[in-house]
């Protein structure tokens, strides 16, 4: 059996969506600045979670098959707090960018490793942080990733 996780990661960070830069999970900046805004990064603290495994034939050792599910958790920063830019002057562009992240997440072909990708849920639709501390305005994005494993 063999996860794909990093695999999975790394499909979604070569997606394209204008004006978003999207990062690996080996990409993940110390801080970010306002300039290399909107970002989306795998969220430092939570990344992967609510693993689920579900064996799908009996066999032996390696020849088992599984259904693996996991849940990717991104950060989606727009705009850095406190900069000029108040939550109702970034709302508009924030839910712009973040609805096309998550409608090129659906659409995708090119996610390899996964056999399905739903969204799981889209949370804390508001301030959030960078790895440092600084506070931006955006949300965290939930994907349930399923891989079947042979």
């Amino acid at each position: 059996m063999t996860l794909s996780v990093v695999t999975v990661a790394d499909s979604i960070s070569k997606l394209s969506v204008s004006g978003v830069t999207i990062k690996d999970i080996n990409e993940i900046p110390d801080s970010v600045n306002n300039g290399d805004c909107p970002m989306v990064i795998p969220k430092p603290d939570g990344f992967v979670s609510d693993f689920e495994l579900e064996r799908m034939a009996m066999s032996s050792g390696a020849a088992n098959v599984w259904n693996v599910e996991y849940i990717l958790t991104y950060r989606f920063l727009h705009s850095e707090i406190g900069l000029g830019l108040g939550i109702l002057d970034a709302y508009p562009g924030m839910v712009d960018k973040v609805c096309d992240f998550v409608d090129k997440m659906l659409t995708s072909d090119t996610i390899t490793g996964a056999v399905d990708l739903t969204v799981e849920d889209i949370s804390a639709f508001g301030p959030v942080s960078d790895p440092s501390g600084k506070m931006f305005h955006g949300c965290d994005i939930a994907f349930r990733i399923l891989e079947f494993e042979v």
